[in-house]
């Protein structure tokens, strides 16, 4: 294989997503120093990896915002060619990402097989909805010469995101020790795990705590002013800005919330991380894929009842994974 000289890596998709990609950037970059690496996100992909010292450049994709239209296609496609990228690695697998790789004229094409098919591509390996999605894009990343030896996650944040979590804190009068807690995602948690049943869990795991509940967006707003209005000891800290939500869960004690963005976060992070699954058949392959590679990140499967006693159980299961011999 050709020494890559300019790396295109596309990674436009969710927090989670994004997050689960920087272990193997990473190797890329040490494996290559020399090559301009540049990576295509999208908004959200872009505020969390700005600060990143190693990413030589990062270009916003929307596909289903302001890049959706043939204009805006072939200003990208102008873009990216301007690169002059010999090697393009795509860690999402969506067609138009591998067409873009093609038209960038990267030489080297790196992706998974999706139903045994990859267009566009020249360098492939299966995608196994059964492994950790941490290692997939680690053997991705070895198709360009990358060791896949460091799984841990990685988050890049700046003096001022810590200084306004720090003035966040202060105005909310929670200067003190805290949690942070996040309920919502796509997983629908009423479904599953009631509003009541979650103040529950929150009121015996987080005794002397303050609680920060975080969200984005007007149904999480809701949920939070709802959980606030219950128990006055639980503040509303949503709609901030990812990073600096990054640096309250860096300094919280704990966080505990749902299989969704917020939890792969607060693991990167480095804090203690609760993550509540639903229970399915395919729980544990879901679990396998999705959780973390962090030695304090657990997964939690409540109740399927609404069975007093087993919730109580549950919840004593949780308390003592946040005691020190539970870590």
């Amino acid at each position: 294989m050709m020494r890559p000289v300019s790396i295109l890596a596309f990674r436009n998709g969710s927090i989670g997503n994004t997050l689960a990609a920087v272990p193997a950037l990473r190797a890329i970059r040490a494996a290559h120093p020399d090559a301009q690496l540049t990576v295509v996100v999208d908004s959200v992909g872009h505020e969390l990896l700005a600060p990143c010292p190693w990413i030589n450049r990062l270009i916003i994709y929307e596909k289903r915002g302001r890049d959706h239209s043939l204009a805006r296609h072939i200003r990208l496609i102008r873009e990216l060619r301007a690169l002059h990228p010999t090697h393009a690695v795509l860690f999402k697998r969506f067609f138009r990402n591998g067409l873009l790789a093609w038209l960038s004229g990267a030489s080297t094409r790196a992706g998974f097989l999706t139903d045994g098919k990859a267009p566009f591509l020249n360098r492939t390996i299966p995608y196994d909805e059964s492994v950790s999605v941490v290692d997939l894009n680690l053997r991705l990343a070895a198709l360009l010469g990358a060791s896949p030896a460091d799984r841990h996650l990685e988050l890049f944040l700046t003096p001022e995101d810590e200084r306004m979590a720090d003035d966040l804190r202060q105005r909310r009068g929670s200067a003190g020790r805290y949690c942070v807690a996040h309920y919502g995602g796509r997983t629908s948690p009423p479904d599953f795990f009631p509003v009541e049943r979650f103040l529950s869990l929150l009121r015996n795991v987080a005794a002397d705590l303050d609680i920060l509940l975080i969200g984005s967006g007007a149904g999480e707003r809701s949920l939070a002013q709802r959980f606030q209005s219950l128990d006055p000891r639980l503040q509303d800290a949503t709609d901030l800005p990812i990073r600096v939500t990054a640096a309250l869960m860096r300094h919280a004690e704990f966080f505990i919330g749902f299989d969704s963005g917020p939890a792969h976060l607060a693991a990167a992070a480095g804090a203690r991380t609760l993550i509540i699954y639903r229970s399915s058949e395919n729980v544990q392959r879901q679990i396998r894929k999705w959780l973390p590679p962090s030695p304090i990140a657990h997964p939690l499967l409540p109740p399927e009842t609404s069975d007093d006693h087993s919730w109580n159980k549950f919840f004593d299961h949780v308390r003592i994974l946040l005691e020190p011999t539970g870590v």
